[in-house]
C-alpha cells in the first residue's frame, strides 16, 4: 500500500488519571469502578451510545450469570447493580426467575438457565446515569486513532473527535475497544481469530420484532433463527444468520459484512413470520446500528487462558472474575456445525495476568480481547464476563495510580479484597 507521511500538531484535550477507550459493557464498568475510587476518568466511545453490543448492536439477553448447571451465581458486582437499576425502571427481569428452556432462551437449554432479558434503550439510560453519578467524563462520537508511546508507556492517545484530531494524556489506559485497538497501536503483540487459521467466529446483525403472540410461540424458530423475548410481551431480539471471516479491525471488511448482514435480516424475518407459530403478524422494529462481532484480535498477555484451563476449572492465585457459560464457538465456516463442542467445568476463572498485555507498562485490556485461546474465549466473550473484567481493570488502574506503581506491581490480594467488598464474585 502506498505510504503518506503526516505531521500535525494537535490540541491536548485534557490529562486524566485513567482513560478508558471503548464504552461497551467492559468499558462502562471500568470507568465507573475507577471513578468511584476517586480517579479523574475519561470514557471514550466511538458511537453516540454507551453499552456497545448490549445497546448499539441490540445483543441480548445477557447470558447467564450462573454456573454451568444454573445453580451458583458467578457474576455480581457492577453487573448485578446495573441489572437491579434496570429492574427498577421496568427494563429487565431478574435472572433468578428465568428458566431454560423458555421463550426467553429461544428454547435453548444448555448453559442458558438464568439469562437476563433486558430492554436496550432503558439500559442506555441506566448507563448514562451511573457513569455520571460516578463522576466520569464521557466523550462520545470520538474514535481512537493512535498512541504516543515512550519508554514502553502510553503517554497519550490520539482521538478523532468531531472537531478534529485531539490528544488525551493519562497515567493509566484501559483498552475496551473490542478489537484491542489501543494495545495493537501501542506495540502489544496480538493475533486475530483462531490460532493457526486466523479465522474468527462469524458476525451477526441483530434485529428486533414486535407483535408476536407469546402464548402461541411453542417451538424454537427454524434453525438458525433464534428469537429471545424481551421484557415487553410480543417483542423479541433475534439472533440469526452469520457473516463469515469478518475482520472487525478492518473498515472495508466490516462495511461489506454489514451490508451482507442487512439482507440476511429480511430473510430471517421471513422465516419467523412464515414458519413460526405465533409470529404470523410480526413487525420489524429495527435492526442494530452496529454489527455484532464475536471475535477479533486477542492480545498476548502475561498469561494466556487455555481451553484446558476452562475445561478443568483451573484456579489462579490472581483470579479477578468467574464465569460459567460454555465455550460457545459459532461455526467459523458455513460447513461447520455445532456450538458447544468442548465441555467446560461448572465454573472457570479469569486471572488478572490475562488483562495485562506484554510490552506496555500502563495498559490493561478488558473484554473479549483478553489473553486467551480462541476456543476458550467462547464463553468469556459474553457481556456479564466482560463487565466483571472491566470492573477489575478499573480498580486495578486506580490502585496503580494510588500506589505510584505500575499495573504489574499492584497488590493483587488487595485488588481481590476490593472486588469482594464491591460484591463481585471471584471465588
Amino acid at each position: 500500500m502506498k505510504q503518506l507521511s503526516f505531521n500535525k500538531s494537535i490540541p491536548v484535550y485534557g490529562k486524566y488519571d485513567v482513560a478508558v477507550i471503548g464504552g461497551g459493557p467492559a468499558g462502562v464498568c471500568a470507568a465507573i469502578a475507577a471513578a468511584r475510587k476517586g480517579m479523574k476518568v475519561l470514557l471514550v466511545e466511538g458511537t453516540g451510545i454507551l453499552g456497545g453490543m448490549a445497546t448499539s448492536a441490540k445483543v441480548g439477553p445477557f447470558m447467564t450469570n450462573y454456573d454451568k448447571e444454573g445453580e451458583v451465581k458467578t457474576v455480581g458486582g457492577l453487573f448485578s447493580e446495573i441489572v437491579d437499576r434496570l429492574i427498577e425502571i421496568g427494563g429487565a427481569y431478574l435472572s433468578d426467575g428465568i428458566e431454560a428452556a423458555s421463550v426467553y432462551t429461544s428454547f435453548i437449554k444448555i448453559y442458558h438457565r438464568h439469562v437476563t432479558p433486558f430492554d436496550s434503550f432503558r439500559l442506555e439510560l441506566v448507563l448514562d446515569k451511573m457513569v455520571h453519578e460516578a463522576g466520569a467524563e464521557v466523550l462520545c462520537y470520538t474514535q481512537f486513532s493512535d498512541c504516543v508511546v515512550e519508554d514502553g508507556k502510553i503517554r497519550a492517545v490520539v482521538l478523532n473527535a468531531l472537531e478534529g484530531l485531539i490528544a488525551v494524556e493519562a497515567e493509566q489506559f484501559i483498552d475496551c475497544t473490542g478489537i484491542a485497538a489501543v494495545a495493537s497501536s501501542a506495540g502489544v503483540p496480538t493475533y486475530k481469530g483462531e490460532e493457526g487459521s486466523g479465522i474468527p467466529q462469524p458476525g451477526t446483525l441483530m434485529f428486533e420484532i414486535g407483535g408476536a403472540r407469546d402464548e402461541a410461540y411453542l417451538e424454537r424458530p427454524l434453525f438458525p433463527v433464534k428469537a429471545y423475548r424481551t421484557t415487553v410481551p410480543g417483542r423479541y431480539k433475534v439472533n440469526h444468520y452469520h457473516v463469515y471471516n469478518v475482520d472487525a479491525a478492518n473498515s472495508k471488511s466490516m462495511t461489506e459484512a454489514h451490508s451482507e448482514a442487512r439482507t440476511q435480516v429480511m430473510d430471517a424475518f421471513a422465516v419467523l413470520r412464515d414458519q413460526t407459530p405465533g409470529f404470523e403478524n410480526i413487525d420489524l422494529l429495527g435492526a442494530a446500528q452496529v454489527l455484532g462481532v464475536r471475535e477479533s484480535r486477542h492480545i498476548e498477555g502475561e498469561y494466556k487462558i487455555t481451553v484446558k484451563d476452562v475445561s478443568e476449572g483451573v484456579r489462579y492465585d490472581d483470579t479477578i472474575a468467574v464465569y460459567g457459560f460454555g465455550m460457545d464457538i459459532h461455526n467459523r465456516t458455513p460447513e461447520e456445525t455445532g456450538n458447544f463442542k468442548i465441555a467446560t467445568a461448572s465454573r472457570y476463572y479469569i486471572p488478572y495476568r490475562s488483562l495485562i498485555p506484554k510490552n506496555c507498562k500502563n495498559l490493561l485490556v478488558a473484554g473479549k480481547t483478553l489473553s486467551c485461546e480462541s476456543q476458550a474465549v467462547g464463553g468469556m466473550r459474553c457481556m456479564p464476563a466482560a463487565m466483571a473484567m472491566g470492573q477489575a481493570a478499573g480498580i486495578a488502574a486506580s490502585m496503580a495510580i494510588a500506589g505510584k506503581t505500575d499495573i504489574r506491581s499492584i497488590d493483587v490480594s488487595a485488588l481481590q479484597a476490593e472486588l469482594r467488598e464491591q460484591k463481585a464474585i471471584i471465588d
